[in-house]
């Protein structure tokens, strides 16, 4: 079903056209497909509506044309929209974007000056602060004696060394809308509920010319020492050599994320945002910044713990592997 609103966001999906497409009644596909995406149809709608709006206004589309094909009867009801969605307006988005495109790295003190906003933001609502850390060379310290008011929460891109990362990762497949599932599917398979040594959340992110998209993503969990990632295997091991009726097991693999260079921009805001941010470090920031890209797979390092959703203030750390020009 999403698959099918991917096709025509803006069209007029009800709950009746998308049940009748998976021959179900209303009530029957409403109930199954709530417990499957935790969400209803029209949140699913909206959401994916608003995601391909971002996308548009990264390419610096026109608000009113943007407004029109995400199925709004006026700029301003899209504005409102948008703004519940992300955290701020339509052209406030697109300005960020531009800033983001323009503007060359810059170092890590620098850095935290543009931003504490963005931190303050996060913070507001989220009980855990960042959740579980990486000890990975992404600073996460905020020195608030240099915090101004005045600041403008603009984003920046640091480059940072990344030390090598251990996880435990499952493939995605279906539309990008549904990698949420795939991490419920992982977390829930590995008890990382139970385990504190389980809880960092990575997406990775490698190019594949064979898959839709041309990428390939991994749902992955970081491993937070070598016992709990002995012990997440033994657990795999085990569940894999006892009979289920709802088939084997997912295919949870170990892996290890090579260290190295990498430009991080930190988004606030939700995860339908992360699309468009790649895309405008990718096609606009990194052609300007004096380095090129790197063979290694791009992450997302989850910063909010899974329960927080798809809605802002979600914190995510977006990583480009890059070397010297």
């Amino acid at each position: 079903m999403v698959e099918a609103i991917l096709v025509e966001p803006g069209a007029r999906h009800t709950l009746d056209s998308l049940a009748a497409v998976a021959h179900m009644s209303p009530y029957h596909f409403h109930r199954i497909y709530r417990a499957l995406m935790g969400e209803s149809v029209g949140d699913t709608v909206k959401r994916l509506r608003l995601a391909e709006a971002a996308q548009r206004l990264t390419d610096a589309a026109q608000v009113t044309a943007v407004a029109h094909d995400a199925g709004y009867d006026s700029p301003q009801a899209f504005a409102r929209a948008f703004r519940d969605f992300t955290g701020v307006s339509p052209s406030e988005f697109r300005t960020r974007q531009r800033h983001l495109v323009a503007n060359p790295a810059v170092s890590t003190a620098s850095a935290r000056t543009l931003r504490t906003a963005q931190a303050r933001i996060a913070r507001r609502g989220d009980g855990d602060g960042d959740g579980a850390r990486i000890h990975d060379g992404v600073d996460d310290n905020r020195d608030e004696s240099t915090e101004s008011q005045s600041t403008p929460a603009l984003p920046c891109v640091e480059v940072t060394e990344l030390a090598p990362l251990d996880v435990l990762c499952l493939r995605h497949d279906g539309p990008i809308a549904t990698i949420g599932q795939t991490f419920h599917t992982l977390m829930t398979t590995l008890r990382c509920d139970e385990n504190p040594l389980l809880q960092q959340r990575v997406g990775i992110c490698a190019r594949d010319p064979s898959m839709a998209g041309g990428f390939c993503y991994h749902a992955a969990i970081v491993a937070g020492s070598q016992a709990a990632l002995s012990g997440a295997m033994e657990r795999l091991d085990e569940a894999a050599q006892r009979p289920r009726v709802a088939g084997p097991p997912p295919g949870i693999e170990p892996l290890r994320l090579e260290g190295g260079l990498y430009a991080v921009h930190r988004l606030v805001g939700p995860y339908a945002l992360i699309s468009p941010t790649f895309r405008a470090l990718y096609s606009g920031w990194l052609p300007r910044s004096g380095y090129r890209r790197d063979q290694r797979p791009g992450l997302e390092l989850y910063r909010s713990t899974p329960d927080r959703g798809a809605q802002h203030p979600c914190v995510t750390d977006l990583l480009i592997p890059i070397c010297e020009d």
